[in-house]
C-alpha cells in the first residue's frame, strides 16, 4: 500500500471515530434527560401508614443518574406501608415503603384538647409529641409530666373552637401499640401537644 493511499485510509478512520463518539455522546444525552412519570406524594403520609389512592399523583421529571431510588409509574405504591413520613410534593422513594404485613400499622385516634395545650404552629403533617399533665392542687404533691406519645403525625386538625377558648379536635396517625396508654392518659389530667421538627 502507497504511503498517500495509507495516509488517506487512516484520515477517513479517524473521522469515522470522531462521528461515532460525536452521536454516541448525543444518545447518552438525550437518554439521560427523558422526561419520565414519577410518583410523587399529594398528601402526607405518617410513616407506618397504608398509602392510598388519593394521598399520590404522577408528575414528569427529569432525574438522570438517580432515576432508580424513586419509584416509577410502572410500579404502583397504593397499599404499600411508608416507612417514614411523606410531605406533598415529595417523590416517593422506592426505599420508603415496604409490603403491607411486613411492618406494623399505624392506626388514626381522634382526641380532644384545650385550644391553649396544642401549639397555633401545628397543622396536618406536623410531628408531635403528647404528653399528660396535672395542674397541681392545693396540698397534692406535684406529678411530673409524662410523655404519652413521641413522633405521632397530625392528619387532621379542627380549630373552630378556638376563638371562644375552646377545644380542638385533633386526629394523629401513631403506632398501634399507643392507642390504650393515650386512652387511658385521657381520662385524667389533660392531654398537652408539643410541636416537634425532627
Amino acid at each position: 500500500m502507497s504511503p498517500k493511499k495509507e495516509r488517506s485510509t487512516r484520515f477517513v478512520i479517524s473521522i469515522a471515530l470522531f462521528i461515532a463518539a460525536l452521536v454516541a455522546s448525543f444518545l447518552m444525552s438525550i437518554t439521560a434527560n427523558q422526561r419520565q412519570k414519577y410518583w410523587v406524594a399529594v398528601n402526607p403520609v405518617a410513616a407506618g401508614s397504608q398509602v392510598q389512592s388519593q394521598d399520590l399523583s404522577l408528575i414528569e421529571v427529569t432525574l438522570g443518574n438517580s432515576h432508580s431510588k424513586y419509584l416509577p409509574a410502572s410500579i404502583n405504591p397504593v397499599g404499600a406501608i411508608s416507612l417514614r413520613k411523606l410531605s406533598p410534593g415529595e417523590l416517593i422513594p422506592v426505599a420508603g415503603l415496604v409490603k403491607s404485613g411486613e411492618i406494623e400499622l399505624n392506626e388514626e385516634i381522634s382526641l380532644s384538647l384545650r385550644s391553649v395545650d396544642i401549639p397555633t404552629g401545628v397543622a396536618p403533617g406536623s410531628l408531635i409529641h403528647i404528653f399528660q399533665v396535672h395542674d397541681q392542687e392545693n396540698g397534692v404533691p406535684a406529678i411530673e409530666p409524662f410523655e404519652v406519645i413521641h413522633g405521632a403525625q397530625v392528619t387532621s386538625l379542627d380549630r373552630k373552637g378556638t376563638n371562644f377558648g375552646g377545644e380542638v379536635a385533633l386526629t394523629i396517625a401513631t403506632n398501634s401499640r399507643y392507642i390504650e396508654r393515650l386512652l387511658a392518659a385521657s381520662t385524667s389530667g389533660r392531654l398537652v401537644a408539643v410541636l416537634s421538627y425532627e
